[in-house]
C-alpha cells in the first residue's frame, strides 16, 4: 500500500513533468521567489557545494559529457567563414 506522501510525491512529479516549461516562465520572472533562493544559497552555500562535490564523485562520465558538449557548443568549424565586404 502506498503511503500518502508518496502518492502526494508521485503526483507533483507528475504535474511538474507535465508543466515544467510553464512554471519555469513563471517561476524566472517571479520576484519572491528569486529572494528566498538568494537566501537559501547564502544560508546553504556548504551543505549546496558538498551535495555538488558527492554528485561529481558519483557521475564523472556524466559530467565529462556535460563539459564536452559545452566545449562542442563553443568551437565553430573551421570553414565557417566571415563574409567580409
Amino acid at each position: 500500500m502506498i503511503s500518502k506522501s508518496e502518492r502526494k510525491k508521485i503526483a507533483n512529479r507528475k504535474y511538474y513533468e507535465k508543466n515544467k516549461d510553464r512554471l519555469a516562465e513563471k517561476w524566472k520572472n517571479d520576484e519572491n521567489r528569486k529572494e528566498y533562493l538568494k537566501e537559501y544559497y547564502k544560508n546553504n552555500k556548504e551543505a549546496i557545494l558538498e551535495r555538488a562535490k558527492e554528485w561529481n564523485k558519483r557521475n564523472k562520465e556524466a559530467r565529462k559529457l556535460i563539459m564536452e558538449r559545452e566545449k562542442r557548443g563553443k568551437l565553430k568549424s573551421f570553414w565557417e567563414v566571415k563574409p567580409t565586404k
